[in-house]
């Protein structure tokens, strides 16, 4: 029997992201390495997953939302999935692997996006891939590259710098 402390357990279980990908505001850190939290010009983005407690790593539906701003004006994509992957592989200089997928629908259509983030043991997290499509041609937002070592790049060339979860005081 389900009593009211269990059902409160069960919420916050739901509300705690995937594993080594927690819930939060991340912000781009400054190419030295230093961080930019606080900093309204940087780029950044908002996670909030939704896991169920049977499937902490990951969900399929109703997955919560992810806020983007890569320079332009922020776009909050409701999630239809997240997957992470257990454990952190040697291929990515031991950073753990994590699919997040969601949709939004702006004045000129409905959008889905794809994504693929790496997650360090620091707590930094690296946008190496962000696709959108609208059901044409792939609007390609990040790009992997893999040298030095694998990591996301702007369509324009530039290069992203790994994003720091931000205390909530900052945003």
């Amino acid at each position: 029997m389900l009593t009211a402390a269990s059902l409160l357990v069960a919420a916050a279980l739901q509300l705690q992201g995937l594993p080594a990908f927690a819930n939060g505001h991340y912000v781009e850190r400054l190419s030295d390495g230093s961080s930019a939290c606080g900093d309204a010009s940087a780029r950044w983005f908002e996670l909030d997953v939704r896991t169920p407690p049977n499937s902490p790593s990951g969900v399929d539906g109703n997955a919560g939302s992810l806020v983007i701003a890569l320079g332009a004006a922020p776009v909050d994509y409701q999630l239809t999935y997240a997957l992470s992957f257990a454990e952190p592989d040697p291929a990515f200089d031991m950073r753990t692997m994590h699919m997040i997928d969601g949709s939004v629908t702006l004045d000129d259509g409905t959008y889905t996006l794809r994504t693929s983030f790496l997650t360090s043991a620091n707590g930094d997290a690296e946008l190496i891939s962000a696709t959108a499509s609208d059901g044409g041609p792939p609007i390609h937002l990040v790009l992997t590259d893999h040298e030095p070592r694998t990591h996301g790049a702007l369509a324009n060339g530039v290069d992203l710098e790994p994003f720091e979860h931000c205390p909530a005081d900052t945003d």
